[in-house]
C-alpha cells in the first residue's frame, strides 16, 4: 500500500512541478504584449499540440492548475504520513497478554505487580512496555474509537469488571480523556458509569465520579462515588480525596492499586495487583 501511495504522489508531483517556458528567449511579459497571445509548448499541457497558440487566460488557467496539483500533492503526503504512523507496529504490542472472557477477546494495556512507581499511572503510550515488565502504566491504543471501545479490569482477588465507554456520559468521557488522550479530568457526582460484573462482587455504590490528577508527586486515578477513596472500583496511584487526600483513608506517599471491589474505604496499596485490557474483538458463538 505504501508503494502505491508513493507512485501516486510521484505522478502528482511530476505534473505539479511543470514550469511554463516563455518561448525562445522572450519573457512572459513580452509574450503578453504581443496581442495577448503566447506560444504553448507540449511541456505546459498534454492537451495542446506543440505549435498551437493559446491566450494568456489559458496559460493562467494552466498555472492555477499547477498550484492546485501542488496543494493536492501536499495533502497526499500528509495523508501518507498519517497512514504510515497508524501502520507502524510497535515491537511489543502483539506480545501482550490476551484473555477471552464474556464473549470477547481482550488484550492487556496496563498492569501492576508490586514494584516501584513512576510519576504517572498512565505514563506511556500503548506498545511501549515489554510483556515481561512487572508494571506497565500504558494508555489505550490511539486507533480505538470512544463509542466502540471497552475495557476489562481484573484484580488479585478474583474480581473482573467490564466497562463500555460512552461519549455522552460525562463520567465515562472523563475516563476516556484520561485513558486514551492522557488528559487530566474530573467529574463529581455525575452520571453513573457502573461496570458489568464478570466475576466477583459488584460495587457497593454507584460509580458516578472520576478523577485523574497529581497527588504527592504521582498523577493518580480514581473511579468511585464521590472522588474520595471509599467504595471505588478503579483506584491506582496515591490516595485521593477531593482536591488532596485524606489520612483517614490513606497514608501519605504510599502508592499502589486497590482491589476492584472496595467494601468500605480501602486505599491503593502496593501489595495488590491489577490488569486492564481493551476489547480487541468479539468472539462468535458456535454456530454463528
Amino acid at each position: 500500500m505504501r508503494f502505491l501511495f508513493g507512485l501516486l504522489i510521484a505522478s502528482f508531483a511530476a505534473a505539479a512541478s511543470v514550469e511554463p517556458s516563455h518561448g525562445h528567449g522572450d519573457t512572459f511579459h513580452e509574450a503578453v504584449s504581443q496581442d495577448d497571445q503566447c506560444i504553448c509548448r507540449t511541456d505546459l499541457t498534454v492537451n495542446l499540440p506543440e505549435a498551437q497558440q493559446c491566450t494568456c487566460q489559458e496559460i493562467q488557467r494552466i498555472l492555477e492548475e499547477g498550484v492546485q496539483l501542488k496543494l493536492r500533492v501536499a495533502e497526499l503526503e500528509a495523508k501518507v504520513a498519517e497512514l504510515e504512523e497508524e501502520l507502524t507496529e510497535r515491537p511489543n504490542e502483539n506480545e501482550y497478554a490476551t484473555l477471552e472472557s464474556d464473549g470477547a477477546r481482550w488484550r492487556a494495556f496496563w498492569w501492576y505487580k508490586p514494584n516501584a512507581w513512576p510519576t504517572d499511572v498512565l505514563q506511556v503510550e500503548y506498545g511501549s512496555c515489554s510483556r515481561d515488565d512487572r508494571l506497565c502504566f500504558g494508555r489505550l491504543p490511539r486507533k480505538l474509537q470512544e463509542d466502540e471501545a471497552e475495557i476489562l479490569a481484573t484484580d488479585s482477588s478474583g474480581n473482573a469488571y467490564r466497562w463500555a465507554f460512552n461519549s455522552i456520559n460525562p463520567t465515562a468521557h472523563a475516563a476516556w480523556l484520561a485513558f486514551h488522550d492522557h488528559v487530566e479530568s474530573k467529574v463529581t457526582n455525575g452520571q453513573t458509569w457502573d461496570p458489568r460484573v464478570i466475576s466477583g462482587t459488584p460495587p457497593k455504590a454507584a460509580q458516578d465520579s472520576f478523577v485523574y490528577r497529581k497527588q504527592n508527586g504521582v498523577v493518580s486515578l480514581l473511579l468511585d462515588d464521590d472522588n474520595c477513596d471509599c467504595l471505588s472500583t478503579i483506584s491506582m496511584g496515591h490516595g485521593l480525596c477531593n482536591t488532596a487526600f485524606s489520612t483517614d483513608y490513606a497514608q501519605a506517599n504510599v502508592y499502589g492499586v486497590d482491589q476492584l471491589y472496595d467494601s468500605h474505604c480501602q486505599p491503593p496499596l502496593p501489595g495488590n495487583q491489577l490488569t486492564l485490557y481493551f476489547k480487541e474483538s468479539d468472539i462468535e458463538s458456535p454456530g454463528e
